[in-house]
């Protein structure tokens, strides 16, 4: 702890014990008072694996959660979002807790074995996702992450984010967006010539991280940015669901409801473009 007050970052993992492991939504205080009530009443009960708390639920959903409560969709709990556990089949009942093997084992094999045979759609809106824009975005990317960001536009990298021991601070995917026009004052690129006078381009990114880390990888990216850097970041996590078609009929699916090509030739690996679905617009990866 004295480390991490006097050198700015702890030399072991505090997680634990890390404020940025909560959101600003926490704060409630009709929320807290109820979560309060139950934290203290289970103190002294048998506690579960996998048990969820459920005082101040739902709090957070996707525009797919009515869907798929309707589906039978057994939810958990991330950094406030409600998230599909499993699926109960039949109308049948929550399984109760138990040390042994858990009821719901069976539904969730049926559920792997769909994606590895057939098809599978998995909702992960939950991810944390923010803009990084500006001038400087991608020096700052540069300086921060272990791979390569200086790629093409619509390209995607997944990346660790290092810290200055070289230990991990986090793991994100980082999709080259188009670049924004100038913004109109005239600031000179790096490395231009001294004549050059022409407002600069501003990088755009799209970053995609876990659900956890909302607020610990937007501070850690904020505070490393230099003030003399023009970049700014912004948190979009509410803008934007996430879909993962998967399995090997995942293009069949997709086919019947797109009229893009969506042939591995038109979209090669770790390349990103936007695509029509139904009446949506959406960004296939």
């Amino acid at each position: 702890m004295a480390e991490w007050i006097v050198g700015g970052e702890p030399s072991t993992d505090l997680w634990d014990v890390d404020i940025r492991r909560f959101g600003s939504f926490t704060g409630n205080r009709k929320a807290l008072a109820e979560r309060t009530g139950e934290t203290l009443g289970l103190h002294y009960a048998m506690r579960w694996p996998r048990q969820e708390l459920e005082t101040a639920r739902p709090l957070r959903t996707s525009p797919l959660y009515d869907l798929l409560s309707a589906k039978g969709a057994e939810f958990g709990s991330k950094n406030g979002w409600e998230r599909a556990s499993y699926f109960k089949t039949n109308g049948q009942a929550r399984p109760e807790h138990t040390l042994d093997q858990p009821g719901w084992l069976p539904w969730m094999v049926a559920e792997q074995r769909a994606t590895r045979e057939a098809v599978a759609l998995y909702d992960q809106t939950s991810f944390s996702k923010y803009l990084l824009q500006g001038r400087d975005a991608l020096a700052v990317l540069q300086r921060l992450c272990a791979n390569e960001m200086d790629m093409p536009v619509n390209k995607m990298v997944y990346t660790a984010m290092l810290n200055e021991r070289g230990g991990f601070e986090s793991d994100l995917t980082v999709m080259r967006q188009e670049d924004m026009a100038p913004t109109g004052f005239a600031l000179p690129p790096e490395g231009a010539s001294p004549a050059w006078g022409g407002p600069a381009p501003a990088y755009r990114f799209l970053i995609i991280t876990g659900s956890a880390q909302t607020v610990r990888d937007f501070d850690w990216i904020t505070r490393h940015i230099d003030g003399a850097e023009y970049a700014v970041l912004t948190d979009v996590s509410a803008l934007y669901s996430v879909l993962s078609v998967m399995g090997p009929k995942a293009r069949e699916l997709l086919g019947r409801v797109s009229p893009d090509d969506l042939s591995p030739e038109a979209l090669k690996f770790s390349w990103t473009k936007e695509i029509d679905v139904g009446f949506a617009r959406v960004r296939r990866a």
